[in-house]
């Protein structure tokens, strides 16, 4: 596109914006985190200490059915495109705007902090001001040579530096200056924790030591039974049991009960450092007078990781260094996706379904405390921040090739309505896909053949009715390779058509080893 073409849609689109001038146009603060589980923070079932996003969730809404991709720089690219990742172009966002962009050429202070995991830097793509690494992971308390301040490298310091707290002081920092700016303002706070390597600062990691001894099967089992207190599921949930792949703690030797049992201590004290550090971002914004009009939005990229097969822990070792680089492990991923079965990557729920906490006062109009139940995804961001905001939606920008936005606005449901999806909701990542179309969800793992669920009725994944329905699977499935031949440009063909558990049990079995 020509440049004088662009310079037409940068003015029209700042027209569009004065319309709103009269108007006080809403802030919007979307904090992203890594590898959270859907039981993680305290309202969504969790043991673990989360005072301040259990508050934002009880002056706010909570979703009980919002997704995301299972896999981290997949969920980045919908979050801030509202397109499927490969409709997007992947890493270098070829065929998408970010909302950044949008938000900035509609008169918006645009600012990043945290993890960008995509192609070149955040203010290549429209963030006026970045802190932050590059990276896709990195020592929390030494970092690596990815970090960047406005384009520029930055040196991590030597000492007294920890990532989340680190990436907590620059948003305030930016948020200070914002507050000089006569614009409304956009924030994307993108927080590694609790992704590996699991390092805790000290105090958080003692916090929570013994905790966790009595095991993982009594710690997922009271949290199922919390979310049942908290009504956070529209009907009944039944119990999935313990996957053969992960051992009964009563099984599992003392050695190797106290190196778990630690595991957990650090993971928990990672999310209790979230909480912490988002409590002071939001502090600052109530005290910058903007609170009651900024948008916060918590969701997480993709469930618990059960990568880790790293041995037992030694005793001697302590988390809270930059030398020790504990990992997550299958027990404790099974633990923390409560009450789902499988993980990251994985397009069944324990993979996909992310805590999510909307906060916006002078905006929200359903109850305080509410939970929304309307399948919801992170492709559904940007075109929220867009009716919200007034912007418009360009559909040229110089080098790349737009198309129309894969999400929905879910501006319906703040305003007590009822969010109608135009298009099923499409999941694809490596060789796990799947389709949620209303209350059915069509879901295979690692090439494994089409299962059917009835989500109103069996929210855990336990009854397999496509025997029962195969009109209803064949039909999700021929709209499965149209979404993909339309985002993709070609359909994914499963290279066998074997049972799901099998690869389950094949790939996360004995992790201990």
């Amino acid at each position: 596109m020509k440049a004088g073409i662009f310079s037409v849609f940068v003015s029209t689109a700042l027209l569009a914006a004065s319309a709103f001038a009269e108007e006080v146009r809403p802030n919007f603060l979307v904090i992203l985190v890594d590898d959270l589980g859907f039981s993680d923070v305290g309202c969504y079932g969790s043991e673990i200490e989360t005072p301040n996003l259990d508050r934002l969730a009880a002056d706010g809404l909570r979703f009980s059915q919002f997704y995301n991709t299972a896999k981290c720089h997949a969920s980045r690219i919908c979050l801030l495109t509202g397109q499927y990742y490969l409709k997007a172009g992947n890493n270098k966002l070829k065929k998408a705007v970010t909302s950044a962009e949008v938000l900035s050429t509609a008169g918006y202070h645009t600012m990043m902090s945290g993890k960008w995991h995509l192609d070149k830097e955040p203010t290549d793509f429209g963030f006026q001001r970045y802190f932050g690494h590059l990276s896709g992971a990195t020592n929390f308390y030494s970092g690596d040579d990815t970090f960047r301040l406005n384009g520029e490298a930055w040196q991590v310091p030597a000492e007294g530096f920890y990532t989340t707290t680190a990436k907590a002081d620059f948003a305030i920092d930016f948020l200070k200056e914002a507050q000089g700016i006569d614009k409304p303002w956009y924030l994307y706070l993108s927080l590694n924790a609790p992704h590996a390597p699991l390092q805790p600062l000290k105090v958080d990691y003692e916090k929570y030591l013994g905790r966790y001894d009595a095991g993982w099967d009594v710690i997922r089992e009271q949290r199922l039974q919390k979310q049942k207190a908290l009504g956070l599921f529209k009907t009944p949930v039944e119990a999935t049991e313990r996957p053969s792949h992960v051992p009964a703690w009563d099984a599992m030797s003392d050695a190797w009960r106290d190196s778990e049992a630690r595991r957990l201590a650090a993971l928990a004290g990672m999310i209790d450092r979230i909480d912490a550090e988002v409590g002071r971002v939001v502090e600052q914004i109530d005290q910058m007078g903007d609170l009651d009009n900024t948008m916060i939005l918590f969701v997480s990229d993709n469930g618990a990781s059960p990568f880790g097969k790293s041995p037992n822990l030694k005793v001697e070792q302590k988390p809270y260094t930059a030398s020790v680089k504990w990992r997550d492990s299958t027990g404790s991923a099974w633990t923390r996706n409560a009450p789902f079965k499988f993980y990251k990557q994985n397009q069944h729920e324990g993979g996909i379904a992310t805590p999510a906490i909307l906060h916006w006062p002078a905006g929200l109009k359903t109850p305080k405390g509410s939970i929304n139940h309307d399948p919801a995804h992170l492709i559904d961001i940007l075109p929220t921040m867009v009716e919200m905001s007034g912007a418009e939606m360009p559909t040229e920008w110089p080098g790349r090739q737009l198309s129309a936005l894969s999400g929905e606005s879910l501006m319906p449901i703040f305003t007590a309505g009822e969010l109608v999806r135009t298009q099923p909701i499409h999941f694809q990542y490596g060789n796990n896909r799947a389709l949620r179309d209303g209350k059915w969800k069509l879901v295979s793992i690692n090439d494994g053949s089409w299962e059917l669920y009835d989500m109103e009725q069996d929210r855990t994944e336990l009854h397999n009715v496509i025997a029962s329905h195969p009109e209803i699977a064949l039909k999700m499935s021929k709209a499965w390779d149209q979404i993909s031949v339309d985002g993709m440009g070609k359909v994914f063909k499963p290279q066998n058509d074997l049972p799901n558990s099998e690869f389950v049990n094949e790939r996360w079995s004995d992790y201990s080893q």
